[in-house]
């Protein structure tokens, strides 16, 4: 919206010190949570935290109805003709509640269910699967549209020349460079922490390089920090990045064609909105991006799909692996090992790969966000 020249406002709702807000940030810290039992107890209980977050039916539809209209107050004071671009559902619900004209509902995930979709919205989803299948399940044609993946215009803009980089980058057989990030919820501590130690040998060879983001997760990062110790990895030996300014000047150094200082490079922030910053930001130095198939299984860079928290993420690694931008689902440690193995031994699987997000940009497939803002520009031109 900004590069557009359009005035844009970024409501975050979490943001407003209200009891509306409150009610948010309590449910939320509910889903993260459980969220993180499931990932590290497993079995039964991942079974059955899958099951729940595949069980958006029409009541679950109702139910986030009824709660949008307890807090429409979070969205009072904008003029009702304001285009809204929600990022959840639970945003488009309380717009349309209060009254909002232009409602945009970017609907997240490749799973179709019903409180994804917010009535009286106009939904956009980001691939054919989704589309065909809400249609079958009732949605409105005209509160419908397939419009492409939800990505930052910063990666978009530069796909051919991020994916041209990658290539060279393997044909010089550079250390193979992995991002791997912590979720919002913060769980995957047990995955990951045993990801590092299968790659004990290759940290220490410098074969391959972590971009480790913990966020805001003070508990992640401690994980880390004694992960890191037990494989012989000092405090010394690797670099710690604690502020905005420090991942801006880290970039510019692997932009300009110099490795980081050390094999794994570690992020931890004391506030939220850096934590979840620094993931976009550092996609486009990274030649691999590691993480559970969450709405990053979505964007234009090599993917390891692994674990999910919650069957309905396994989709939108269907998803990615079939357009052939990142790796089925890996849910085995030592399968990831292996996945990063065949990634830096060879470079034509990168190579395929980084062709196929060259190709799947042609053809749109990322412009999602870009055409949310189109509409609602059009929108508010019409009000």
């Amino acid at each position: 919206g900004m590069k557009a020249g359009a005035h844009t406002v970024f409501h975050d709702f979490l943001a407003v010190k209200s009891e509306e807000a409150s009610l948010i940030h309590y449910l939320d810290q509910v889903y993260s949570q459980a969220s993180r039992f499931a990932s590290e107890l497993g079995g039964p209980f991942e079974l059955a935290w899958g099951m729940v977050m595949r069980s958006g039916d029409e009541n679950a539809l109702r139910i986030t109805n009824q709660m949008a209209e307890q807090i429409r107050p979070l969205l009072w004071g904008f003029p009702k003709d304001t285009p809204i671009i929600a990022t959840h559902s639970m945003v488009g619900h309380t717009a349309v509640a209060a009254g909002f004209k232009h409602v945009i509902n970017l609907v997240i995930d490749n799973y179709p269910q019903w409180f994804l979709i917010v009535p009286g919205a106009i939904n956009l989803v980001q691939g054919p699967a989704n589309y065909m299948t809400f249609l079958r399940m009732g949605v409105p044609a005209e509160q419908l549209r397939l419009v492409g993946h939800w990505c930052p215009s910063q990666l978009v803009d530069h796909i051919d020349h991020d994916a041209q980089v990658r290539k060279q980058r393997r044909a010089d057989n550079k250390p193979l460079r992995l991002l791997v990030p912590v979720g919002g919820a913060g769980a995957q501590k047990k995955f990951v922490t045993g990801f590092l130690t299968e790659l004990e040998s290759e940290l220490k060879a410098g074969s391959v390089q972590v971009l480790l983001n913990s966020g805001d997760h003070v508990h992640m990062r401690e994980a880390f920090e004694e992960t890191l110790e037990k494989i012989g990895i000092k405090k010394s030996a690797y670099t710690t990045v604690k502020d905005i300014e420090g991942v801006h000047a880290f970039v510019e150094r692997l932009m300009s064609g110099k490795e980081p200082e050390h094999s794994v490079t570690l992020f931890a922030f004391s506030d939220y909105f850096p934590a979840v910053a620094t993931t976009d930001i550092l996609i486009r130095v990274a030649d691999v991006l590691c993480s559970k198939p969450s709405e990053l299984a979505f964007y234009p860079v090599p993917k390891l799909n692994i674990r999910r928290v919650g069957d309905h993420e396994g989709f939108s690694a269907i998803r990615s692996s079939e357009l052939g931008d990142g790796s089925p689902e890996v849910r085995e440690v030592p399968d990831a090992a292996e996945w990063v193995r065949l990634m830096a031994g060879t470079s034509s699987l990168l190579t395929q790969i980084n062709d196929n997000i060259m190709a799947q940009n042609r053809e749109g497939v990322y412009n999602g966000a870009k055409e949310a803002v189109r509409l609602a520009m059009d929108l508010g031109g019409s009000a």
